[in-house]
């Protein structure tokens, strides 16, 4: 599965997903991960055309990680499929796919079981 992270360095989870310019891009499975790319997004004037783009732009992820984010952005976030995380301050993105890592590989909370069976075709979309 593809999960992202609001980073402003590639190493921290320190941006809140309305202000976020940047997200990191891993795909995980229970055997590890990988960094697959950066997705940029430009600044937008109207709040919920800039909500919109992003979440347009983070649609085929499953679980976004956040420093925040507010009611309305989570509320289309989740409307569109993802599962937004807020992380920790100073949660490294390398110790928290370590930890999802090892989610996956053991009983995962059924909030993700059901992200897992979805991503599998076992519950319909």
């Amino acid at each position: 599965m593809k999960v992202g992270f609001a980073t402003t360095d590639n190493i921290l989870i320190n941006d809140h997903f309305g202000w976020a310019k940047n997200f990191a891009i891993y795909e995980i499975n229970r055997e590890g991960f990988r960094f697959l790319e950066n997705r940029h997004f430009e600044e937008e004037i109207e709040e919920l055309d800039k909500i919109d783009k992003k979440v347009e732009g983070l649609k085929d992820l499953k679980i976004i990680f956040v420093e925040s984010i507010g009611g309305t952005a989570a509320a289309r976030v989740v409307k569109s499929g993802i599962h937004p995380i807020k992380s920790k301050p100073n949660d490294k993105i390398e110790d928290v796919m370590n930890d999802l890592k090892t989610v996956l590989s053991g009983n995962p909370p059924p909030w993700l079981k059901k992200i897992i069976l979805k991503e599998n075709g076992v519950i319909p979309a």
